[in-house]
């Protein structure tokens, strides 16, 4: 019989404010004051959610630290000697090691700081128009998958021993054979598996449509080891939970930091959770299943999500492909 479902919580804002808590006491001890007042004016007066309020003070605090580092000075008389020149190399400098979405994340941090600097009459409400803006094009890029060499290596290559063993690999097999994201792996509970009928249903993320998909045995075998010699005796009723206690559920974050950490251990270049979703829609591309099909198992509601896809469907588009004029003489 499957377990009746309860309610799903978000994840929680206790856990994003530890989160906070962590990211802050790494900051400058000068600083910390000052960022505790900007995360409560970011949830206060301009009302930005827990996960919102832990991105945008990440980026924030590396900004803080480095204009205070620069300047010599506390924070208030660092930013009253701050010029939009000053703000403009910190943000190129920044973009040299980061990626396009590190700097979109960064660029609104330094925005918001900004503002808030303003309000505390730090500094003028126009130094904020000076970070630099970001130019993007829709569907201008590839999407950035793991070969099928890469993916076997991470699933294949033998794990080293350590407490959460059986847990990391069964997050691994889940991403990689669903293609589903790290927070639908964080939120997956234990009466999402049926497993007499053998499925495994994952909610619906970020606006999309909830998931059913078969559960194959691969799957099936490291839940079910993962479950039975490892899983902390715990009422929650989510899969992945923490190893030490309390025992709560194993946060997004977390994710992405394991599979980050595998790859770096096995020589490959780190990246997130994501490149798992992007391979696994290529992978069903390449086999011949319609752009609809791939929609519905990666859960959109729309096919423009894919639409990116079809660009490194190089079969489909050679017999699209026409021939190059040849000139006229």
């Amino acid at each position: 019989m499957k377990k009746t479902r309860k309610k799903r919580s978000v994840w929680s804002a206790g856990s994003q404010g530890a989160q906070v808590r962590a990211r802050i006491e790494r900051a400058c001890s000068g600083n910390q004051p000052t960022l505790w007042a900007f995360a409560e004016w970011l949830a206060k007066p301009r009302g930005l959610g827990p996960g919102s309020i832990t991105v945008r003070l990440h980026s924030a605090c590396s900004f803080v630290d480095a204009v205070t580092a620069r300047a010599g000075a506390s924070c208030a008389r660092a930013f009253q000697s701050l010029t939009s020149d000053g703000i403009e190399r910190f943000f190129v400098q920044y973009g040299t090691n980061h990626g396009m979405a590190a700097r979109r994340s960064m660029r609104s941090g330094m925005r918001l700081f900004l503002e808030f600097a303003a309000c505390r009459g730090w500094v003028g409400w126009e130094l904020a128009d000076a970070v630099p803006s970001l130019r993007s094009y829709r569907l201008s890029g590839l999407p950035r998958g793991l070969s099928d060499e890469h993916l076997s290596m991470l699933l294949g290559s033998p794990w080293e021993a350590g407490e959460c063993l059986g847990r990391d690999r069964a997050i691994m097999v889940l991403l990689a054979t669903y293609g589903v994201r790290r927070g639908q792996v964080s939120a997956l509970q234990l009466a999402d598996i049926d497993w007499r009928e053998r499925t495994v249903d994952f909610a619906a993320h970020k606006g999309g449509k909830a998931i059913q998909h078969v559960l194959t045995d691969s799957v099936a075998e490291s839940l079910a080891d993962y479950l039975r010699n490892e899983r902390p005796a715990s009422d929650c009723d989510y899969v992945f939970l923490r190893a030490r206690p309390p025992h709560l559920r194993l946060g997004p974050a977390a994710i992405s930091m394991m599979v980050i950490s595998r790859m770096k251990r096995l020589g490959l270049p780190p990246r997130g959770p994501h490149v798992f979703r992007h391979a696994f829609a290529t992978r069903l591309l390449r086999a011949g299943q319609p752009v609809k099909a791939i929609a519905d198992l990666l859960g959109h509601r729309s096919l423009a999500a894919v639409a990116v896809y079809a660009k490194v469907d190089h079969a489909r588009l050679f017999e699209v492909a026409v021939d190059w004029p040849e000139a006229v003489s």
